[in-house]
């Protein structure tokens, strides 16, 4: 069962398992809801498959009589042979041998019961005729013609299992004006428990309902709202008999294709290929280093301050790959980097990633890390110690120059709030003023990365040009523009193995 509200991607679902099955079992997709071109269009394989179903529906239009028509009176006899011979043109047309076949004692019971008028009725199809006392007068027709198309192709793909999708039960439902439960008990006794048959059925509701029950499986598609933006959802409620490791699955619908977000694991190999300097955009931008960053949000501004805001969950080794990613396009190009870390770091592990990634020469001349330890400043050419006391002194702009000589410009200052909040105790905002803007002043960059509990975050939101909020949803490592404003976008650190992790970004959509 996939069941969800409108919009949720049952529909998507249902076809791409046809798809990723279609080696392996014989399939049917009967749609009550959806046009078959608007198929065709998200699903282009889908229409030779159509070709071969349109076979058997054409032999059961042979079978109903234009409603137009006069009625005919036809003896059990001649109404019993004829059926036969549409039978026999049923098999010619599929090209199969009359056995093996389907059992359809369920379907008949309830082809009997419209016929008697006890369900049914109400639908679109069904039994068309007038009973009288002395005869029985009828346009001889199929009554529920979907599901004998169903039957008819289950049979002649045995003794393979065929995949029948039902989209929807619900429109099926209405059609023939009889109970989902009552449809999907016939087909579960005749063609799941005696033929083998798999089915998958979409419902159009979400929620508990008392069809749960009758499947092998259930999947809760959904949809929300978050802030304006769209959160998808698949959550496995059911699988009788399969363990579920994960339950849930963010997921998105890129190009009418459903992908889900697997949990975001990230790390740094210890052997890594030279960075190659991603090109900046057009204008006055740099790149942050990384092409999906430049084409979503438009690289960095100069003269700027870019705010990345971390959620609390959000692993370390994420925010590690993304300030070695933006310093290392930096220092590639020749550029200044003044870098103050999120968290304490092991700066013999630095000196051989940088080095790895740019070169020596870069560190030694455009690279700086602000260190409260003066002690670490007589290990590596890159440290440069600061007292600590009052951030507006450590950060003065000339200092900065100073330290940066030649490098060429825009520079970038990347600062850990948090960490900064540990060393000058409390909110430091009003003490990285003069340098924010003496940067922004200059045409420079500066990236602020603060966490979500950071005492700085309200005055860094305010003053940020560029602010993208970044969240573990399940595992999932999520970026968001909050200004500008976007979509949620997956990061996809999947690449070479001998690259530093640079992700891809998919939107949720």
């Amino acid at each position: 069962m996939l069941k969800g509200d409108a919009g949720t991607g049952k529909t998507t679902l249902a076809l791409q398992v046809i798809e990723e099955l279609a080696d392996e079992q014989p399939d049917y997709y009967l749609s009550t809801r959806v046009s078959d071109e608007a198929l065709f269009r998200q699903f282009p394989w889908a229409r030779d498959r159509a070709k071969r179903d349109n076979i058997l529906k054409a032999g059961k239009a042979f079978l109903r009589r234009n409603k137009d028509t006069p009625s005919v009176t036809e003896s059990p006899a001649a109404q019993h042979l004829t059926l036969l011979a549409a039978k026999d043109l049923l098999k010619v047309l599929n090209k199969e041998e009359a056995s093996p076949s389907v059992v359809r004692s369920e379907l008949q019971r309830l082809e009997g019961q419209v016929e008697a008028g006890e369900v049914g009725g109400d639908g679109e199809e069904g039994f068309t005729g007038e009973i009288t006392q002395d005869e029985i007068t009828l346009d001889l027709g199929v009554i529920l013609p979907e599901m004998e198309v169903a039957y008819d192709l289950a049979e002649s793909n045995l003794p393979r299992k065929t995949l029948i999708v039902v989209d929807s039960i619900n429109a099926l439902s209405e059609r023939y004006g009889i109970p989902a439960a009552r449809i999907i008990n016939t087909l579960q006794k005749d063609l799941v428990e005696n033929s083998g048959t798999n089915i998958i059925y979409t419902l159009e509701e979400s929620g508990k309902t008392d069809l749960d029950y009758l499947g092998d499986g259930v999947i809760q598609m959904q949809s929300e709202d978050r802030s304006g933006r769209r959160i998808r959802q698949m959550v496995i409620e059911k699988l009788r008999g399969v363990p579920v490791g994960q339950w849930k699955y963010y997921l998105t619908l890129t190009s009418g294709r459903m992908s889900v977000f697997e949990p975001t694991w990230v790390r740094i190999p210890e052997r890594m290929a030279k960075h190659v300097p991603v090109k900046d955009p057009a204008g006055r931008s740099v790149s942050t280093g990384n092409f999906y960053f430049d084409q979503y949000f438009g690289g960095v501004p100069k003269g700027s301050l870019v705010l990345w805001e971390f959620d609390l969950d959000v692993h370390l080794d994420v925010v590690r790959c993304l300030e070695l990613g933006i310093m290392s396009d930096f220092l590639s190009k020749g550029r200044g980097v003044v870098w103050l870390p999120t968290y304490a770091t092991d700066y013999s592990i630095v000196d051989e990633q940088m080095r790895m990634l740019v070169g020596p020469e870069p560190l030694s001349k455009s690279f700086r890390i602000l260190e409260t330890d003066a002690g670490q400043e007589q290990s590596f050419p890159f440290i440069t110690a600061i007292e600590g006391e009052d951030a507006s002194q450590d950060l003065r702009m000339s200092q900065l120059k100073f330290m940066l000589g030649d490098s060429a410009s825009p520079y970038l200052s990347i600062l850990g709030y948090d960490a900064m909040e540990g060393v000058y105790s409390g909110n430091v905002f009003k003490q990285t003023l003069a340098h924010i803007d003496a940067m922004r002043r200059a045409g420079h960059v500066v990236v602020a990365m603060a966490s979500t509990m950071s005492q700085s975050l309200p005055s860094l939101r305010e003053q940020a040009r560029i602010h993208i909020r970044f969240e573990n949803m399940a595992g999932c490592t999520m970026a968001a523009g909050m200004k500008p404003h976007s979509p949620y976008y997956y990061l996809d650190f999947a690449g070479a193995a001998d690259a530093l992790p640079s992700p891809r970004l998919i939107p949720m959509i």
